[in-house]
């Protein structure tokens, strides 16, 4: 893991209202610059590993996001219409707070 490229987040740990809130998934050594860090959890939308990850100069990817497209999909198959992005990511962010 110490050589990885890309290191992804997709559990709980570090979302805000959990057991592991605060939490980091991983050891701080793994992280590295030039390294991609995507952490799906979207509460609090700049987790301790994302800002573990921008410390040491990695690219960060935030989860909210993979929150709204998800969201998007769902409207899609059961309206059949195209999902409103803009207005999804806006009350997305507007319920969860800007971040840092």
């Amino acid at each position: 893991a110490r050589h990885a490229d890309v290191v992804i987040n997709a559990t709980s740990i570090g979302m805000a209202g959990t057991p592991a809130a605060g939490a980091c998934p991983v050891p701080l050594d793994v992280l590295h610059p030039g390294q991609v860090v995507a952490d799906l959890v979207y509460h609090p939308r700049y987790t301790p590993l994302l800002e573990a990850a921008d410390q040491v100069g990695a690219t960060t990817v935030g989860g909210l996001s993979m929150l709204v497209h998800q969201a998007a999909r769902q409207f899609r198959l059961w309206t059949g219409e195209a999902a409103p992005l803009e207005a999804m990511t806006a009350a997305a962010s507007k319920a969860i707070g800007s971040g840092r």
